[in-house]
């Protein structure tokens, strides 16, 4: 029989002997409680442990279970492939009531199964409660319940605290008759009833005892056994022995004795001391007895056990071996330290304590001990290190010890995975062997553990409420079965010994998979008293625990019968299949074990339930498609085609694991709820086929239209598998990015983007009037795509910015290709919100991916000036109170991109400090002389009105005169000149410096801008003769003026010239800007009888121009003396024949040459030796005759086609030819002298 104790008064310190009174009484050690074995079983104080003398005839052995009762054990709480836990029978209804509202960490409690008896006793200070468990059943009504009074302490212990008794049931003749009792406190005071009937009447009826214990010793009974009867004669029958041993190291041996009908208690001391010892009894009560040939140490005994005639006594870490018959002493070894080496080298295990102790055969023993660990996290002790973070708890360890004469050997230490913290009640453990100590049992308060000898099989049955406690647990041989008492009730523990011999290390994920297959199937049922917990951190295994926790959610996922009962309702077996992945992951939750588990396994289990998630949701809208009285379905059809064009090995659960097949698991002609019962992982490849299905039925009809809102409808549910995401983001402890989502993988988002593409079409195209209301609930449709087109996307990104990503090659560029397109989406689809009513769901979405842009342009249209006549004004001002500058930046970035600027400036109170940061005002730079000059902007066009407003001159005129030079239209840019010189002289006013470069430059381009004002009123000059439709012409214009202006280039037939002239006529009279090369080309190509100057011009335009590459710059100018040399006939001129030299120098003073060189040799002459004007401001005939190459020139006028560009290269060539043939060297330095001469300046 096998018993559990809660805690009874024991002291665990020595006394010195008075045989060796130089001994130093050891230190006080931990409280442990004790028990007996019987038959090889570990036992404790109830009756499978106490050695009294019976006179009468031994019962029969221990009752057997037939057939019939292990067919009542229908009731499961716990089953894995090696062992089987189910209800027994229920406690006697007076022993609920009373357990019920028991507090066992205040209340001393103890109980036990005696399966010789076949009675159950549960025992408190108090009250003792016995009954027969022997005839029970799971459904058997409240067995009959004996009362019987529990001994008060002894007056002798003055101090003593009140503690439930040691007990032992004293077995009858016969199994029809109620077993005797015998209940010692523990401060000796013993009650005996020869039977346990009595207690139907109160149990008044007992004989009373004292056992002689030395309360100044402060002694204590420790244990109380029944030694198994087989010994005696050498035969199987025999009286029963019981035993009673103390804190000091006695041991008492009681006896049942009858006489004249009447049976009576006798006890007596246990090989008794010689007469020499102070604790000897003989003297006291007239006894003798020979004293044993080896003395005992004193010391508490924690346990006793026998087998035949030996008896083994655990005190404290010693081993005595004892006969029964001759009560002498063979053997006192301290195994101290041999555990400590065996269990970690001698290093780390501190307060060593033996706990139990079991009987595996003649030459081995069994030892419980426990130690507290002060080694690391990789030493064995480690494993039980509080998870709390509270530092080293007590250590469990399990030895098999071997006789080796009168010493023991460890051969073998197993770590009882037990962690005990705050709420863990005192634990008195109790040791059971099953199959000859194949399999150890080991009961705490709270847990029971399973542990195999030979094998790495561990496995802990965990009661589930705080307030319930294991009572006692007994083997039932010759099964490898246990019983188990709780405050609640009675389990049966059915172990599979062959299964646990062929445990392997590599089956470790299969026993955390039933684990976690218990916790979901088992853990919903109310009346089950246990819990199902992983093993303590330390010791936990994180990858066998992730790859359990992933078989055990693909089961769920794929219908496994083994988790997920069969059922014809598939709206109640895929909530059922949700439930169980729901379980599962509080599970892992409520073990602590979640940080065991890396973060794609943690993704893989919320991606199995969103999956499920999401197919219940897509069920759901088939249902209530169907019940809203369609005939037919897309879905369905979907379905069916998708099944038959991607098959799958795994539709089935007979593919994930080799086990029966059933009906469940077999596809049925139903291929739909087949797709939900064992597809659900390819939930999201169904749903992109949907989408390409649709694209593949086209049409634009009715039917058309229905169709789109059905697939639109069953793609949406992805949207519900993102939120169920988000919404247990922490429950599976998963930290974004996803890795490789599967709602956002390329396929996913073109699908949901064709949607959406489909929906706007039927939103600005409509369908018809008869269509109108099936539209409308298709463009109903276009929010909730919207919403998940942009969480697909931005899911994406993130994936793709994470630094997993990076690794994989081209990431990057897809990153920013999705970027690119969802930048360019964006603002579309919100436009296109707003357009068909849906303005509070694109600002929804426009603020939670913080796209401002979009956000400020949904406000600011249709109407955004006045911004009092705004209906989303005060939405406005809102948005600027809550996002600040961020948003305020993108209001006025948007009215200036549009041309609403008028409407910030109209509320610059509001806007004008957010118009200062938008526009750099605070960006300065220096220029000449410490003047401030403001860089370039490309809000510079309007950023001038603001700093205009604000007094800020120096900063206008500087943006001014930078906008000006991307100033496309004459009079913009005189425009802009003319103000901001303006401003810069008003900046001088106010007291600024005068910044002379910013000065120069608008001199510089009012000039330029004179320039082509002169030309635009010289070409129109040429227009008075036009009359009607022919002035309105502008082509018409340009002709008109090649031929008045540019007589010469019309009649010299120079195609390419004459083709960019008109080109640059035509800018010229719409008021276009012309860079600096198109003006010289104008004003050299021209006729120039009446603005001879303008060659002279053109050179300065190139003298100053600072935008010109430094190539075509001097393209340019050799273009422009070439046409300087060419303008005058110099034939003529040198014609001397009667022509006096007055009259030749005449000649020369009216050559275009001697024009130009008037006007631009005091430039050169004035130039200081250390400045140098640009190459090609003054060139002699030879040096301005090489042409631009084709390249240069198609590099000026881009665009331009190539056969035009060839035939510019060959007038280019004319013009240098037509020079060159003039030889004009005797003429040019002549014609330079005279204009030197005439400014004043000598030839050097």
């Amino acid at each position: 029989m096998a018993t559990f104790s809660s805690p009874a008064p024991r002291r665990t310190h020595r006394h010195a002997t008075p045989r060796q009174s130089d001994v130093t009484p050891p230190r006080q050690r931990r409280l442990v409680g004790t028990r007996v074995v019987s038959g090889g079983t570990p036992t404790r104080s109830v009756g499978s442990g106490m050695i009294m003398d019976v006179d009468e005839t031994p019962t029969p052995g221990p009752y057997a279970y037939n057939e019939k009762t292990a067919a009542q054990r229908d009731i499961v709480f716990a089953k894995t492939e090696e062992l089987v836990v189910g209800l027994y029978g229920a406690l006697p209804v007076e022993v609920r009531q009373v357990l019920r509202s028991t507090d066992f960490l205040a209340e001393s409690y103890t109980g036990g199964i005696d399966i010789v008896s076949g009675y159950t006793l549960v025992a408190s200070a108090r009250t003792c409660f016995v009954w027969s468990h022997a005839t029970l059943k799971p459904s058997s009504p409240s067995p009959t319940c004996y009362i019987l009074p529990c001994p008060p302490p002894s007056p002798n212990h003055q101090n003593a605290t009140s503690q439930a008794p040691h007990h032992v049931l004293v077995p009858s003749r016969t199994r029809s008759i109620e077993p005797g009792l015998i209940l010692v406190s523990p401060t000796g005071t013993t009650r005996f009833w020869p039977s346990i009937s009595s207690g139907l009447s109160g149990g008044s009826t007992f004989e009373a005892q004292q056992l002689p214990l030395e309360a100044s010793e402060e002694e204590y009974v420790s244990c109380l056994v029944r030694a198994d009867p087989g010994w005696v004669g050498g035969g199987t029958g025999g009286a029963y022995v019981y035993l009673a041993a103390t804190s000091t190291g006695r041991i008492f041996r009681l006896g049942v004795a009858s006489q004249a009908g009447k049976h009576t208690l006798t006890m007596r001391l246990f090989a008794p001391p010689s007469p020499s010892s102070s604790l000897s009894l003989t003297r006291l009560l007239g006894w003798s007895a020979q004293a044993p040939a080896v003395g005992p140490e004193p010391g508490n005994v924690v346990a006793l056990v026998s087998s035949g005639n030996d008896m083994y006594a655990l005190v404290e870490t010693r081993i005595q071996k004892w006969t029964l018959d001759r009560e002498e002493l063979r053997s006192d070894t301290d195994v101290a330290e041999v555990v400590r080496e065996a269990i970690g080298g001698g290093v780390g295990v501190e307060d060593l304590e033996g706990v139990a102790l079991a009987i595996e055969s003649s030459n081995a023993l069994v030892l419980l001990v426990s130690y507290a660990s002060a080694g690391s996290e990789e030493d064995p002790g480690a494993m039980v290190i509080d998870q709390f973070g509270f530092g080293p708890r007590r250590v469990y360890a399990i030895l098999r010890l071997v006789s080796h004469g009168d010493s023991w050997g460890v051969d073998g230490v197993i770590g009882v995975p037990y962690v005990a913290n705050a709420a863990s009640p005192p634990a008195y453990p109790e040791l059971t062997l099953l199959s000859g100590g194949a399999v150890v049992a080991v009961l705490f308060g709270d847990v029971v553990v399973f542990c195999a000898r030979g094998t790495p099989y561990q496995d802990r049955l965990v009661l589930k409420s705080p307030t319930d406690r294991l009572l006692g647990l007994s083997a039932l041989p010759p099964t490898a079965e246990v019983l188990i008492i709780t405050s609640g009730t009675m389990l049966r523990v059915a172990v599979d010994v062959e299964k646990v011999k062929g445990f392997q290390a590599e089956s470790l994920p299969n026993l955390l998979q039933a684990t976690l297959k218990q916790a979901i199937l088992y853990s919903p049922i109310p009346a089950n008293p246990l819990q199902f917990i992983l093993p303590p951190s330390p010791v936990l295994d994180g990858e066998a625990l992730m790859r359990a926790a992933e078989g055990t959610s693909a089961a769920v996922v794929a219908s496994d019968t083994e988790i997920v009962r069969p059922n014809h309702d598939l709206t109640y077996q895929l909530t059922a299949r949700k439930e169980r992945l729901s379980w599962l992951i509080r599970f892992i939750n409520d073990n602590g074990a979640l940080g065991k588990m890396s973060q794609r396994s943690r993704q893989r289990l919320a991606t199995d339930a969103e999956k499920l998630y999401a197919c219940h949701q897509l069920w759901i809208k088939l249902n209530e498609h169907i019940d809203a009285g369609a005939t037919h379905s897309l879905i369905t059809d979907t379905i069916h085609a998708f099944t038959a064009t991607h098959p799958s090995s795994t539709s089935t659960p007979s593919s994930l694991r080799a086990s029966p097949s059933t009906p469940e698991q077999t596809p049925t002609q139903d291929v739909v709820r087949d797709f939900f019962k064992y597809r659900v992982t390819d939930v999201g490849r169904l749903l992109v086929f949907m989408v390409d299905y649709l694209g593949r039925l086209g049409g634009t009809s009715l039917g058309g239209i229905g169709a789109l809102k059905e697939i639109g409808g069953a793609v949406i549910t992805l949207q519900a598998a993102v939120s169920y995401r988000a919404y247990n983001l922490g429950v599976y402890g998963v930290d974004l990015p996803m890795i490789k989502p599967w709602t956002s993988r390329p396929a996913v988002i073109d699908a949901v983007l064709t949607l959406v593409d489909a929906v706007t079409r039927v939103a600005t195209e409509g369908a018809g009037a008869s269509a109108s209301a099936i539209a409308r609930e298709v463009v109903d449709l276009l929010p909730e795509l919207a919403t998940l087109l942009f969480a697909c996307v931005q899911e994406r990104l993130d994936w793709l910015g994470s630094p997993m990503a990076a690794d994989e090659p081209g990431s990057e560029r897809d990153r920013m290709e999705l970027e690119d397109r969802f930048a360019q989406l964006r603002p579309e689809i919100l436009e296109t919100l707003r357009l068909t009513s849906y303005l509070q769901q694109a600002l929804a979405l426009a603020t939670t991916y913080t796209d401002f842009p979009s956000l400020a342009s949904l406000l600011l249209r249709p109407t955004p000036f006045p911004p009092a006549s705004n209906p989303h004004a005060s939405l406005i001002k809102d948005y600027l109170d809550r996002y600040g500058d961020a948003f305020g930046r993108e209001v006025v970035r948007w009215c200036v991109q549009q041309g609403e600027a008028r409407v910030v400036f109209a509320e610059e109170g509001v806007w004008g400090g957010i118009m200062d940061g938008l526009f750099g005002k605070n960006k300065k730079g220096k220029g000449r002389e410490g003047a401030d000059r403001v860089i370039t902007s490309e809000y510079n066009a309007i950023a001038w009105v603001n700093d205009m407003g604000r007094g800020r001159f120096g900063e206008a005129s500087g943006r001014l005169l930078e906008e000006a030079k991307g100033a496309g239209e004459v009079g913009s840019r005189h425009f802009m000149h003319s103000l901001g010189k303006l401003a810069q002289l008003a900046h001088l006013q106010e007291g600024g410096s005068v910044d002379e470069t910013m000065l120069d430059a608008f001199h510089d381009g009012l000039d330029f801008v004179a320039v082509q004002e002169k030309l635009l009123t010289d070409f129109q000059s040429a227009l008075g003769s036009m009359r009607g439709k022919q002035k309105q012409s502008l082509d018409a214009q340009v002709d008109a003026i090649v031929r008045a202006k540019a007589t010469k280039l019309k009649d010299s037939e120079q195609r390419g010239l004459i083709t960019i002239f008109e080109d640059h006529v035509r800018q010229t009279l719409q008021g276009k800007m012309l860079d600096v090369e198109v003006v010289v080309d104008v004003l050299t190509l021209k006729d120039m009888e009446e603005s001879i100057e303008d060659y002279a011009t053109a050179l300065h335009l190139l003298l100053r121009a600072e935008d010109v590459p430094d190539v075509r710059r001097l393209s340019s100018f050799r273009r422009a003396w070439c046409r300087v040399y060419k303008h005058d006939d110099w034939d003529a001129i040198r014609q001397t024949a009667n022509v006096t030299d007055s009259q030749l120098t005449a000649r020369f003073r009216a050559t275009a040459l001697y024009k130009t060189l008037s006007l631009v040799l005091p430039t050169i002459l004035s130039t200081s030796p250390n400045d140098t004007l640009p190459e090609g401001f003054d060139l002699d005939p030879e040096q301005c005759l090489p042409v631009p190459l084709m390249p240069e020139t198609s590099s000026r006028f881009p665009g331009m086609p190539a056969e035009i560009v060839g035939e510019l290269a060959r007038d280019f060539r004319a013009e240098s030819s037509a020079v060159e043939r003039m030889k004009l060297e005797d003429v040019y330095f002549r014609v330079r002298e005279l204009a030197m001469e005439d400014l004043g300046y000598t030839m050097q």
